[in-house]
């Protein structure tokens, strides 16, 4: 996406003209009175979004389109797609001198008119974390599958809305997938029909036991460096001996924009980073995992970090 777009879109969006125009009003004299902007803002502003597909010109008057569904809709997060996430990391993008300085990102008023990140932070990040692309999900679970072909039972661990869970119920696997209360609570709306587990939790406290796979996906980069420790300890009591560990994530050295995505990561959370092969490495030796490989995930700029439980 051009840089101009996304910001125009998050102009509309903080400043009301959003709302305005898929609630309110649809002339841009109409939207800049419930807006509060100058008449010529909603003018351009309209026209912009018009060009690019959000809205509609209908009689004179404009109209949301689909394509604007996920800045409204989130009931159904399959629908919200990435924009509205990142609209959202843009509000922290801006935020981050002041991370840079105090080492925790600034709080947020829950008053949608003084809150740069809206109440819908989570859904938003769930309905990205599904926007996936599936040649991405099947070329990660192929790697999985690839390090333990016995396996049987496998975990999800922070699975968010289970695209590469349902993957593996795909391919014939017995799944659970653990993530944190608010995002279970989103699953549970249109997973009640798959065949998988839904456990609440954290990966980095603990993680149910049995497993011949501990999948995790896109998950290492939001964690520090002690938490990614943790995780792979638990997932290594995870799992039943000759189990596999299987992390997808960005690894400096490897992937083009690691380290900008580490930048990203700063300005996103409060711990978050990309690490090196070595430090990934130390992870799972601390863990007791053997046979620790790191190969490209084809077809993506993603890594597969594996390792094995001992059998004995």
């Amino acid at each position: 996406m051009d840089y101009r777009e996304l910001l125009l879109l998050w102009a509309a969006r903080e400043s009301g003209v959003l709302e305005a125009v898929t609630f309110h009003a649809g002339t841009p004299d109409g939207v800049a009175e419930e807006a509060g902007v100058t008449e010529r803002a909603a003018r351009i502003t309209l026209e912009a979004m018009a060009e690019q597909g959000y809205l509609k010109e209908v009689g004179g008057s404009y109209e949301t389109t689909n394509k604007a569904l996920g800045f409204v809709a989130k009931t159904d997060v399959r629908s919200i797609g990435s924009i509205p996430h990142q609209l959202d990391c843009l509000d922290r993008w801006f935020d981050l001198p002041e991370t840079m300085q105090t080492g925790e990102l600034p709080e947020k008023s829950d008053d949608p008119d003084e809150s740069a990140t809206s109440d819908d932070w989570t859904a938003n990040f769930v309905g990205a974390m599904y926007d996936v692309d599936e040649a991405t999900v099947r070329a990660s679970v192929t790697e999985a599958v690839h390090r333990n072909p016995d396996a049987e039972r496998v975990l999800d661990a922070g699975g968010g809305p289970g695209r590469f869970a349902k993957e593996f119920v795909r391919r014939g696997f017995d799944v659970t997938l653990l993530d944190r209360p608010e995002v279970i609570d989103i699953d549970r709306r249109f997973l009640e029909h798959e065949p998988i587990e839904l456990v609440e939790g954290d990966v980095t406290d603990s993680l149910p036991t049995g497993f011949d796979i501990v999948f995790c996906s896109r998950l290492a980069h939001g964690l520090g460096p002690g938490e990614n420790k943790q995780l792979l300890a638990n997932a290594a009591d995870a799992l039943e001996p000759g189990g596999a560990v299987v992390l997808t994530d960005k690894v400096r050295g490897h992937a083009d924009d690691a380290a900008l995505f580490g930048a990203h990561m700063l300005a996103q959370t409060e711990r978050g980073d990309t690490y090196t092969e070595s430090q990934f490495a130390d992870w799972f030796d601390a863990a007791g995992l053997e046979a620790f490989e790191v190969k490209d995930v084809p077809g993506t700029n993603l890594q597969a970090l594996t390792g094995i439980a001992p059998r004995d």
